[in-house]
Protein backbone atom coordinates (compact mmCIF):
# COMPACT_ATOMS: atom_id res chain seq x y z
CA UNK A 1 0.00 0.00 0.00
CA UNK A 2 1.52 3.40 -0.91
CA UNK A 3 1.44 6.19 1.78
CA UNK A 4 1.38 9.93 1.17
CA UNK A 5 2.22 12.78 3.63
CA UNK A 6 -0.63 14.96 5.08
CA UNK A 7 -0.06 18.74 5.17
CA UNK A 8 -1.34 21.75 6.23
CA UNK A 9 -2.04 24.91 4.92
CA UNK A 10 1.60 26.15 4.60
CA UNK A 11 2.75 22.55 3.48
CA UNK A 12 4.19 21.58 6.86
CA UNK A 13 3.54 17.73 7.43
CA UNK A 14 1.12 16.80 10.13
CA UNK A 15 0.63 13.21 9.05
CA UNK A 16 0.12 10.95 6.51
CA UNK A 17 -2.37 8.71 4.95
CA UNK A 18 -2.66 5.62 2.05
CA UNK A 19 -3.26 6.95 -1.23
CA UNK A 20 -6.59 5.12 -1.58
CA UNK A 21 -8.15 6.99 1.29
CA UNK A 22 -6.98 10.54 0.57
CA UNK A 23 -8.40 9.67 -3.05
CA UNK A 24 -11.63 8.53 -1.65
CA UNK A 25 -11.92 11.15 0.73
CA UNK A 26 -11.01 13.68 -2.31
CA UNK A 27 -8.25 15.48 0.19
CA UNK A 28 -5.94 17.81 -1.01
CA UNK A 29 -3.41 18.24 1.55
CA UNK A 30 -1.02 16.40 0.14
CA UNK A 31 2.08 16.86 -2.15
CA UNK A 32 3.07 16.01 -6.33
CA UNK A 33 5.90 16.70 -8.40
CA UNK A 34 5.14 17.32 -12.40
CA UNK A 35 8.27 17.29 -14.97
CA UNK A 36 7.87 19.02 -18.00
CA UNK A 37 10.86 17.48 -20.86
CA UNK A 38 11.92 20.14 -23.88
CA UNK A 39 13.85 18.57 -26.51
CA UNK A 40 16.73 20.22 -28.19
CA UNK A 41 14.37 21.89 -30.68
CA UNK A 42 12.49 23.62 -28.04
CA UNK A 43 9.35 21.27 -28.43
CA UNK A 44 7.32 20.62 -24.88
CA UNK A 45 6.88 16.88 -24.10
CA UNK A 46 3.82 16.07 -23.13
CA UNK A 47 2.72 12.54 -21.70
CA UNK A 48 -0.99 11.72 -23.11
CA UNK A 49 -2.40 9.48 -19.60
CA UNK A 50 -3.24 6.11 -20.36
CA UNK A 51 -6.99 5.39 -20.95
CA UNK A 52 -6.70 3.00 -17.80
CA UNK A 53 -5.57 5.90 -15.50
CA UNK A 54 -9.20 6.97 -12.92
CA UNK A 55 -8.12 10.70 -13.52
CA UNK A 56 -7.68 12.54 -16.63
CA UNK A 57 -7.40 9.65 -18.61
CA UNK A 58 -6.33 9.63 -22.19
CA UNK A 59 -5.60 13.49 -21.60
CA UNK A 60 -2.40 15.34 -22.08
CA UNK A 61 -0.59 16.18 -18.95
CA UNK A 62 2.87 17.23 -18.18
CA UNK A 63 5.70 14.64 -19.12
CA UNK A 64 5.37 13.02 -15.61
CA UNK A 65 3.63 13.54 -12.33
CA UNK A 66 3.26 11.42 -9.48
CA UNK A 67 2.43 11.82 -5.83
CA UNK A 68 5.37 12.54 -3.43
CA UNK A 69 5.61 9.55 -1.17
CA UNK A 70 5.70 9.45 3.36
CA UNK A 71 8.79 10.80 4.41
CA UNK A 72 10.16 11.52 0.94
CA UNK A 73 10.96 15.40 -0.54
CA UNK A 74 9.62 16.58 -3.95
CA UNK A 75 12.82 16.26 -5.49
CA UNK A 76 13.19 12.81 -4.60
CA UNK A 77 9.80 11.96 -5.93
CA UNK A 78 10.68 13.85 -9.27
CA UNK A 79 13.64 11.39 -9.66
CA UNK A 80 12.12 8.63 -8.89
CA UNK A 81 8.72 9.47 -11.00
CA UNK A 82 10.80 10.09 -13.78
CA UNK A 83 12.95 6.62 -13.79
CA UNK A 84 9.15 4.87 -13.30
CA UNK A 85 7.60 6.65 -15.96
CA UNK A 86 10.20 7.00 -18.82
CA UNK A 87 13.11 5.24 -17.45
CA UNK A 88 14.93 8.40 -17.01
CA UNK A 89 18.15 8.32 -14.96
CA UNK A 90 21.71 10.25 -14.72
CA UNK A 91 19.74 13.93 -15.51
CA UNK A 92 20.00 17.15 -13.32
CA UNK A 93 16.21 18.79 -12.83
CA UNK A 94 15.64 22.50 -12.79
CA UNK A 95 12.63 23.45 -10.54
CA UNK A 96 10.68 26.17 -12.29
CA UNK A 97 7.35 26.57 -9.82
CA UNK A 98 6.08 25.96 -6.99
CA UNK A 99 2.12 25.52 -6.75
CA UNK A 100 -0.16 26.08 -3.16
CA UNK A 101 -3.84 24.91 -3.92
CA UNK A 102 -5.58 27.04 -1.78
CA UNK A 103 -4.22 29.97 -4.23
CA UNK A 104 -4.06 28.70 -7.16
CA UNK A 105 -7.36 25.95 -6.68
CA UNK A 106 -5.41 22.42 -7.97
CA UNK A 107 -5.66 19.35 -6.56
CA UNK A 108 -2.50 19.21 -4.42
CA UNK A 109 0.82 21.23 -3.39
CA UNK A 110 3.28 20.85 -6.12
CA UNK A 111 6.45 21.65 -7.50
CA UNK A 112 7.69 21.64 -11.21
CA UNK A 113 10.51 20.83 -12.82
CA UNK A 114 11.64 21.15 -16.35
CA UNK A 115 14.53 18.97 -18.21
CA UNK A 116 15.99 19.39 -21.66
CA UNK A 117 16.05 15.95 -22.89
CA UNK A 118 16.50 14.16 -26.25
CA UNK A 119 17.31 10.71 -25.37
CA UNK A 120 14.93 7.77 -25.24
CA UNK A 121 11.72 6.88 -23.05
CA UNK A 122 10.90 3.38 -21.82
CA UNK A 123 7.36 4.28 -21.55
CA UNK A 124 5.52 2.97 -18.72
CA UNK A 125 2.12 2.10 -20.36
CA UNK A 126 0.04 1.68 -17.10
CA UNK A 127 0.85 5.60 -16.85
CA UNK A 128 1.67 6.97 -19.82
CA UNK A 129 -0.06 6.08 -23.19
CA UNK A 130 2.48 7.83 -25.22
CA UNK A 131 4.95 10.54 -25.18
CA UNK A 132 3.56 14.00 -27.74
CA UNK A 133 5.61 16.66 -28.91
CA UNK A 134 4.18 19.97 -28.90
CA UNK A 135 5.12 23.25 -30.26
CA UNK A 136 3.88 26.20 -27.11
CA UNK A 137 1.92 28.09 -29.87
CA UNK A 138 -0.11 24.35 -30.25
CA UNK A 139 -0.60 24.00 -26.80
CA UNK A 140 -1.97 27.65 -26.36
CA UNK A 141 -4.24 26.89 -28.56
CA UNK A 142 -5.40 23.62 -27.78
CA UNK A 143 -5.79 24.74 -24.32
CA UNK A 144 -8.56 27.82 -25.95
CA UNK A 145 -10.29 25.03 -28.27
CA UNK A 146 -10.37 21.65 -26.20
CA UNK A 147 -9.55 22.19 -22.67
CA UNK A 148 -11.20 18.71 -22.00
CA UNK A 149 -8.03 17.21 -23.50
CA UNK A 150 -5.90 18.53 -20.61
CA UNK A 151 -6.10 17.61 -16.88
CA UNK A 152 -7.41 20.84 -15.08
CA UNK A 153 -4.11 21.10 -13.33
CA UNK A 154 -2.57 21.63 -16.14
CA UNK A 155 -4.94 24.14 -17.39
CA UNK A 156 -4.28 25.62 -14.41
CA UNK A 157 -0.52 25.97 -13.97
CA UNK A 158 0.55 25.88 -17.47
CA UNK A 159 0.14 29.60 -18.23
CA UNK A 160 2.26 30.48 -15.00
CA UNK A 161 5.17 28.81 -16.24
CA UNK A 162 5.20 28.63 -19.97
CA UNK A 163 7.52 31.56 -20.43
CA UNK A 164 9.79 29.49 -18.69
CA UNK A 165 9.81 26.47 -20.76
CA UNK A 166 12.27 28.41 -23.62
Amino acid sequence: MEYIDLVDENDNVIGFASRENVDAKNMKNYRVINIIIINKIGQIILAKRSKKKKYFGGCYFFSVGGHVSHNEKYEDAAYRELEEELGITNIKLEEIGYFNPIKLGTSSFSKLYKLKYDGEFIIDKDEVEMMCPFEKKEIDKLIVNNPEKFSSDFIKIYPKISYKLT
